[in-house]
């Protein structure tokens, strides 16, 4: 007999260190050089201009400038060709378009609304002048008020029949 319990080794207790693979600097962004644009494994994202796929092929800028990605065909050993995405880095400033701000055009409805919100105010100021007052409706009696009006008629009557007593 064992003196011991057997033991199983375990097997699935390790576990690889993580990568962080993935777009590091997206597209517009500024890049300096040396900085790491792309990780991948594999050549799933080309290089550009002033970029350079490095040993892990994590691809890197070599001058400083916008991030920029676009789509391009390529074709394989057998003619076939496909999409790829080229990343590169643009060392020009992107041109941004300045727009003259838009003149202010009044139209006559404006107008048209200036002399409907004249005509409200002095309607308003009108009836703060004199108020109108509303006809009071004739108040219908309730059913308690009845009530109420019952009990002293109780009182009444047996105050007339000690009367007829005396």
């Amino acid at each position: 007999m064992a003196h011991k319990k057997a033991a199983g080794a375990a097997k699935n207790l390790r576990d690889s260190q993580p990568k962080y693979r993935g777009i590091k600097l997206f597209g517009g962004q500024k890049a300096v050089a040396w900085n790491i644009i792309v990780r991948q494994n594999g050549s799933k994202y080309e290089c550009g201009a002033n970029t350079y796929l490095a040993s892990d092929f994590s691809i890197h800028a070599a001058t400083d400038g916008i991030v920029m990605f676009k789509q391009k065909n390529f074709k394989r050993f057998d003619w076939r060709t496909y999409l790829k995405t080229v990343v590169y880095v643009s060392t020009e400033e992107p041109k941004v378009e300045k727009k003259a701000p838009a003149k202010k055009v009044e139209a006559p409805k404006a107008e048209v609304k200036k002399e409907e919100v004249e005509a409200k105010e002095e309607a308003s100021k009108a009836e703060k002048k004199a108020p109108v007052k509303k006809a009071a409706a004739p108040k219908k009696e309730t059913t308690a008020k009845k009530a109420t009006t019952a009990k002293p008629a109780v009182k009444k009557t047996t105050a007339k029949k000690e009367e007829k007593a005396e």
